[in-house]
Parts: structure tokens; sequence; C-alpha cells
């Protein structure tokens, strides 16, 4: 496993992390023993963990972390989020809870984290799925200050989302506030506003990271399913359009070279080798369900692409990868 640093900041990560978003909830399969990925995912050199209070029922998504982390919190670098007020249900289905980023909202939900964690600290405290209003809210990020001042928080960063898009509220997140990491939908057959980001003068200069979500692109840049797969509709894939899922089966086969049997790496390795060829990009969170998915994904740290085969994904993408596209994914926005 290699790693990387957030910014200029102290919070050097593994560059594949592990999220407990599908091991709280079965919106992309059952996880049997949750537990048991986890500490694989320790044993295979991953330092990263990424959760949020609104992962699964009843906070599990936190609370399945404190017996982890006990006796061994100086080793894991560890990020939740805040903005959703979990007193709420969600507006219908799978869809999000109403969000609260008040100050004084946030300073109670990282309280929260902090004592279903049983930790004093959280190394990278995320705002989740933020809009443009708690971006441009002054008085959010001075209390957000305040409480890395109190020790509560080690660094800031921002979690955009749900699905891909967000650009004007990813842009001034990084140019306008003191994060050191913007997470963000990214994968090598959906790579903006992610490049977008990447180009802003604060991540060129080393001041902030990027963290890639979804860097199989819905599993279509992996083995796990194939163009005739049907989700069932509890299953958060279902929610793809599914031209769009097409489109992207038949431009992942324009990078069969990446996964041939000379390179030694699988579908799923070559879609991460891929996102950590950007130096930019400091940590890919893959979405896993199994040990073995865990423990593939967690090689791919150690399966770089050389430069030629980084550079050619880079001219197939210019170019859409010579397909016409069926779908085109619209970018979500909450600027007018």
């Amino acid at each position: 496993m290699q790693f990387r640093r957030f910014g200029t900041s102290d919070l050097v990560v593994s560059e594949v992390g592990i999220g407990t978003w599908t091991l709280a909830s079965d919106w992309w399969g059952v996880v049997a023993e949750p537990m048991t990925l986890l500490h694989a995912a320790l044993e295979c050199g991953i330092n990263f963990i990424d959760t949020a209070p609104v992962y699964g029922d009843d906070a599990i998504g936190e609370t399945m972390l404190a017996e982890l982390i006990r006796g061994r919190r100086s080793e894991i670098v560890l990020t939740t989020k805040c903005g959703y007020d979990l007193d709420l249900p969600r507006i219908k289905g799978q869809g999000e809870r109403p969000q609260d980023f008040s100050p004084a909202g946030v300073r109670a939900q990282l309280d929260d984290s902090l004592r279903r964690m049983q930790t004093d600290y959280i190394d990278l405290y995320q705002l989740h799925n933020a809009r443009i209003d708690p971006v441009r809210s002054d008085d959010l990020w001075e209390a957000l200050l305040t409480l890395r001042g109190e020790g509560k928080i080690r660094e800031l960063g921002v979690a955009l989302g749900p699905a891909i898009g967000w650009k004007t509220e990813g842009i001034e997140s990084i140019d306008d506030r003191p994060i050191v990491a913007l997470q963000t939908v990214f994968n090598i057959l959906e790579q903006e506003p992610g490049l977008s980001f990447a180009a802003r003068p604060r991540v060129q200069d080393g001041a902030c990271g990027l963290i890639a979500r979804v860097p199989h692109a819905s599993d279509t840049l992996s083995d796990k399913v194939t163009p005739d797969t049907v989700f069932p509709p509890g299953d958060h894939r279902a929610h793809r359009n599914k031209d769009n899922m097409l489109d992207n089966f038949e431009k992942a086969e324009t990078l069969a070279f990446l996964w041939s049997p000379e390179t030694g790496r699988t579908k799923g390795q070559a879609a991460i080798a891929g996102i950590l060829a950007n130096p930019l990009f400091t940590t890919v969170l893959p979405t896993v369900v199994t040990v073995d998915e865990v423990r593939e994904y967690a090689a791919a740290s150690d399966m770089a692409l050389t430069t030629t085969e980084a550079d050619e994904v880079a001219k197939r993408f210019a170019r859409n990868f010579d397909h016409v596209d069926r779908y085109v994914m619209p970018l979500k926005t909450s600027v007018a």
C-alpha cells in the first residue's frame, strides 16, 4: 500500500480507503459481516476510513467503528461528516434527510459523532453533500474553525453529492475555504467535474487534495455486473439511467488494455490505478461488499499505470472514447 498526504496537512492516508456506507446498509448488496471487511482493510494497509452519521439506521456507520479504532486511534485517519438532521426522516425512500448546517446544529452533530465513535477528535470533518449556501456561510465556517481550534477537528473538507456534479460548489469550496480535501464522484469514464477541481490553483499548488468516490462507475468498471444485470429496487445502482450504464459498459471496452493478462491487473484494479495516475487525487474510496473486493482493490495501489497507459486514457477520455452517447449525464447543481 502506498500513501499520500492531504494538502500540506499532517494527514497521510492510504491511496485506497474504505467507507462504511455499504457496510451500514444493503443499498449495494448485503454485507453479512461488516467488521470482517473493516479488519481486512486494516490488514491490507488501509488507514483511511470514511463514514457519516446518516450511513445506515441509528448511525450504525459511526457506531460500528468505536471498537475497531479503540487502542489504535493514532494509526487511523478517520473522517466523518456533518449537515443532516438525524431526527427528521428521509424525504422518501433512499432520498436525503433535511439538512442542518447551522453553527449550533453542526456543533451538536460533531459532539454526537465523537460520542458514537468514542473518540475525542475527528481527523477530517467534511460537509456532507453541501449545497452552495453552506459553502458560502461565513458563520458556519467561523464555527468550524472554532471547533478546529478546540481540537475536536484536525482538518476540514467538503464531500460533494449526491450523484455527480456540483461544480460551482466544489470550486468555491476549494478557492474560498480552508479545506484540505474535496470528495467527488470521479472515475476514468466520468472525469468531470473532477478535472475542473484538479485544475484549481490550491489543488495544483498542493494545498488541497481530492478524494474519488464511485471509482468503478457503478460497477461498469468491474467484473461484478454485466449489461444484462437487473438490480433490485433497493439497490442504489438501480437509480442509474440504463442508457448511461450501457454507454459506460461500451466505453470501458475500449480500455481493456489496462487489464489485459500482461498487466496483472483486474478490471477493478485498473479503474483505481487509473485514478491514482493523477497525483492530485489523494485517495480512492471503492464501494465494497466482500472481503475479496477489499483485498482486490487495496492491491491496486501497487499496480500503477505506466506513463504511456495514463496518457492513452487521457486521450481517449478527451474524445469520449470514440463513442456516441445515448444519454448525457447532467451535472447536479444548487446554483441558479
